[in-house]
Parts: structure tokens; C-alpha cells; sequence
């Protein structure tokens, strides 16, 4: 799949440490189509306790624009990002709408259950395919893993990321290769 010069596709960008929120407040102003999976947490100070907003995935941000207009992003307005490449092409990594919609409709749901946890590409073993047919995960396609005798389905953004969360077996169905 090619990148055209005014299709807007999905595209995971790298950013500083730290850099996050930043980052979102300046695609907002640009009035750039964005995604940051964030949550929230209780940090405690030495004289309170604080709810703050932080990033689900350190350091990236998923960004909806032109090969033209990334490209500007970085050249004509100075974002301090990078693109992740595709491993076999070289080329920015481009992330399917489907998958797109599948993780954010996933974050949001989770985010504030914290029924979920993300884990890295490596860490994940490779399992059967299979698909949710009950709850509020119904439709979504993914890998099934066992982690400490749990069982895991597994959401995975292909060379980017991956998300897991517990899923009754009952719920599952195996998809036929």
C-alpha cells in the first residue's frame, strides 16, 4: 500500500521524553488529526495528592495527515518528531484505519478501568487468532496469550505496538487460518 500525496493515512511518530502533552497542544493548533492514548493517575507529593494526566505509551503519538503535510510538520513547523518506518520498505509506517479505530475504541474503554496493560512486540508469543463475539469488545480480531495463566487477547498495531486485556474464554471465538 503506497502512500499518495493527499490521502491522509495514520502514521506513529516519535517524540522527546516527556514531550507528550507538548506535542498534542502544538497538532492542535495546526489543526492536525491526532491521537494520544493517555490516562489517568495519583501522584502524591510531599504535601498532596495530585490527579495527572500521562501518556499510555511513552514518547509516541499517532498523527492522520498527507505524506505532504508530515513531511511540513517537520521541515516547516519545527516539531521535534520522527516517524516510525516500515521494516521492510524504509518508508513511514503507515497504520490501517481499521486497526486505528479498533486501538482507540480499545484505549477509551479501558483507559479509565485500567484493565489493561501494554506489553512489547517481543514479549508476545505468538498464538492463535481469534475474534471477541460477546461483550464490549464484540468484532475485534486479535492473538490469544496466556500471561501467568490468564488469558489475554491481544491487540496488536502491527511494528508498533501491541495492548492485551482480559478476555473470558467463553467469549472468544477461533478464527480458521
Amino acid at each position: 500500500m503506497q502512500m499518495t500525496d493527499n490521502e491522509p493515512f495514520w502514521l506513529a511518530a516519535r517524540t522527546r521524553a516527556n514531550q507528550e502533552m507538548r506535542l498534542r497542544e502544538s497538532l492542535k493548533k495546526l489543526d492536525v488529526t491526532h491521537f494520544l492514548p493517555t490516562r489517568f493517575v495519583v501522584r502524591t507529593y510531599s504535601d498532596r495528592r495530585k490527579r495527572v494526566e500521562v501518556p499510555v505509551i511513552s514518547n509516541l503519538i499517532f498523527v492522520k495527515c498527507t505524506r505532504v503535510e508530515a513531511y511540513a510538520l517537520l521541515n516547516d513547523h519545527h516539531l521535534h518528531i520522527s516517524y516510525l518506518k516500515d521494516y521492510s520498505t524504509g518508508r513511514m509506517l503507515r497504520i490501517a484505519e481499521r486497526d486505528m479505530q479498533n486501538f482507540m475504541r480499545f484505549v477509551a474503554h479501558c483507559a479509565d478501568n485500567g484493565d489493561y496493560e501494554c506489553v512489547q512486540l517481543d514479549e508476545v508469543a505468538p498464538g492463535d487468532r481469534v475474534r471477541i463475539i460477546e461483550g464490549c469488545f464484540t468484532g475485534f480480531e486479535g492473538e490469544l496469550v496466556r500471561i501467568d495463566g490468564k488469558t489475554h487477547v491481544v491487540v496488536r498495531i502491527p511494528q508498533v505496538m501491541a495492548m492485551g486485556v482480559k478476555i473470558p474464554l467463553s467469549q472468544l471465538q477461533k478464527i480458521k487460518s
